[in-house]
């Protein structure tokens, strides 16, 4: 009777440290990707902070009875690098597609210029955009067609 519960108490503890064990590592990959996810969060918040642009001019030109092309130019006055093509361009809230950028990356302190062609519109509309960068910062203009 004494080597039985020798032996169960000792395969209870067995059974316990694999429990154990699998626990640690379920915890230890959890808080990894907590750790990774905090780490990402940051860089995001402080590239967000450092982001920032201006709308410098819109020019929207009528080239038909209800068609017009619109040229945007942007400055980069913060200190964060940004991809043109990561930027989205809404107009009276619609998404716009056709959008094409003069240059692939936007550096700070520097200018870069986006035309959209073809939109509907005739002179003397007026109408809203809206520059989002990839990072979420939105800059708003109002135009009117000329």
């Amino acid at each position: 009777m004494g080597f039985s519960v020798t032996a169960a108490f000792a395969l209870m503890m067995i059974a316990c440290l694999v429990a154990f064990g699998a626990i640690v590592t379920v915890l230890n990959t959890n808080i990894r990707a907590i750790n990774a996810a905090e780490k990402q969060q940051t860089e995001l918040k402080v590239e967000k902070a450092n982001t920032d642009f201006k709308i410098t001019s819109v020019n929207a030109t009528n080239t038909t009875i209800s068609t017009y092309d619109l040229t945007v130019v942007l400055y980069n006055d913060g200190s964060t690098t940004l991809k043109s093509n990561d930027f989205s361009v809404l107009i009276d809230g619609v998404l716009q597609q056709n959008v094409t950028y003069n240059v692939t990356y936007f550096y700070p302190l520097s200018y870069m210029k986006f035309t959209i062609d073809g939109l509907q519109g005739t002179v003397g509309s007026t109408h809203r955009l809206e520059v989002v960068s990839g990072n979420g910062i939105a800059k708003f203009a109002e135009y009117t067609v000329s």
